[in-house]
């Protein structure tokens, strides 16, 4: 009877200390909103980019590493120069986006913005102060997963490795997919380790100089209407792209 009432304390000891243990500790997000620069630190878990007070104003990421992931929010914009993400990237109804590197000289840029995740960019509505386009530029990469630009208004062009990239475009490990725009997208040399899917874009657009290591895809979601032109563009396995048109 002793021994298992001592088996009964020590189960009940050991029960509690694993209870204990199992709770962990909510680290809050680190809120940037419009018109704040934080640069040349280190953002240990989720940074969260608010809509600005004045339309326009933007939360700037220079050379900074965020611990987690950047959320940012509906009405906000994003500014990310030579930043690393460690997890994902996930925007939704942002106002702007650029992403851009640090650097840069001749042909390549010293420190790009990096997200280790998945970059997902839904329904963006326009673009940053100053430019005429939303852009992913000068050698970014997504080295975790996908790249997706979708949903963005006819407010809301995009150039992703295109004319406003001095130095290169954009590097995806996996699948790069822009789908739905309303608003013109340029994809240009840009090299994806999987699949580029360009689907039920209405805003036109084009697909220059790209490379997939699986299959270039044009209207697999939908028809592009109006199609996009295409040139110079190479996969691995089928380039739908290869007549010149998406």
């Amino acid at each position: 009877m002793r021994t298992l009432l001592r088996i009964a304390f020590g189960a009940a000891l050991v029960a509690s200390s694993v209870g204990v243990m199992a709770v962990p500790a909510y680290a809050a997000p680190t809120f940037c909103g419009g018109g704040t620069t934080i640069a040349n630190t280190r953002v240990p878990n989720d940074l969260e980019v608010t809509a600005p007070t004045t339309p326009g104003q933007a939360c700037t990421l220079s050379n900074v590493v965020v611990g987690n992931r950047v959320i940012v929010d509906p009405g906000a914009n994003l500014v990310m120069l030579g930043t690393t993400v460690a997890g994902n990237l996930n925007a939704t109804q942002p106002a702007s986006i650029r992403i851009d590197s640090l650097g840069c000289a001749g042909t390549s840029c010293a420190t790009p913005s990096i997200i280790r995740g998945t970059a997902m960019i839904d329904g963006t509505t326009s673009v940053p102060s100053g430019f005429t386009t939303n852009y992913i530029c000068n050698g970014a990469k997504v080295t975790g997963d996908n790249l997706v630009v979708r949903n963005s208004a006819a407010t809301a062009p995009w150039d992703i490795g295109g004319a406003t990239c001095s130095f290169g475009g954009v590097n995806v490990s996996f699948i790069t997919r822009i789908q739905s725009n309303a608003g013109n997208v340029t994809l240009a040399n840009t090299k994806s380790g999987d699949n580029i899917n360009i689907s039920a874009n209405t805003g036109g657009g084009s697909l220059v100089n790209n490379h997939s290591g699986g299959s270039i895809l044009c209207g697999g979601g939908g028809a592009n209407n109006p199609l996009w032109t295409a040139s110079g563009n190479s996969a691995a396995l089928t380039d739908q792209s290869r007549f010149g048109t998406c």
